[in-house]
């Protein structure tokens, strides 16, 4: 589980090129990511508007109504990636380790992302959210293939 990213990353790599997995696949993998993703949205905006508005630390109510709802969308996403997604095989444990690597680096970078449209650029919230994830979504598709489900551990080929 605590293998370094770097050489996972490159053996996944090396697994795609060795095994047949060419445009239709990758299309229909892309396929399967943007649905779920868009269903895993709208749960994370709902749990982002409900922790606006609560407002629980009564200050940069924007940034930490994305953290916290980043940290329960993670969860949720993890499962359904898991299971629909890519099909993985890997042990639950393991999968979950390489998610919550590739959405903390994720939620480092978009937090800050979305803490400089909103106080910087002056953009309305709601609209930063979804700024904020069209950005970031190919990173979380790239991040999901190639760390937490490599090919090696789907069962679709």
């Amino acid at each position: 589980m605590s293998v370094n990213p770097i050489p996972r990353v490159s053996n996944a790599i090396a697994d795609f090129k060795s095994k047949v997995y060419g445009k239709e696949q990758f299309s229909q993998d892309f396929v399967r990511y943007f649905t779920i993703a868009c269903l895993n949205s709208v749960f994370m905006f709902s749990v982002y508007q409900l922790f606006y508005w609560l407002d629980p630390m009564n200050t940069y109510t924007a940034e930490m109504a994305w953290f916290f709802s980043f940290i329960i969308g993670t969860i949720e996403a993890h499962y359904v990636h898991r299971r629909f997604t890519f099909k993985s095989t890997a042990p639950y444990g393991e999968s979950l380790y390489w998610v919550i690597f590739v959405y903390s680096i994720i939620l480092v970078l978009s937090t800050l992302t979305i803490s400089g449209l909103i106080n910087t650029f002056e953009i309305q919230y709601q609209l930063a959210w979804v700024i904020n994830n069209c950005v970031f979504g190919l990173f979380y598709f790239v991040g999901l293939r190639f760390v937490a489900f490599p090919l090696e551990d789907a069962s679709e080929v």
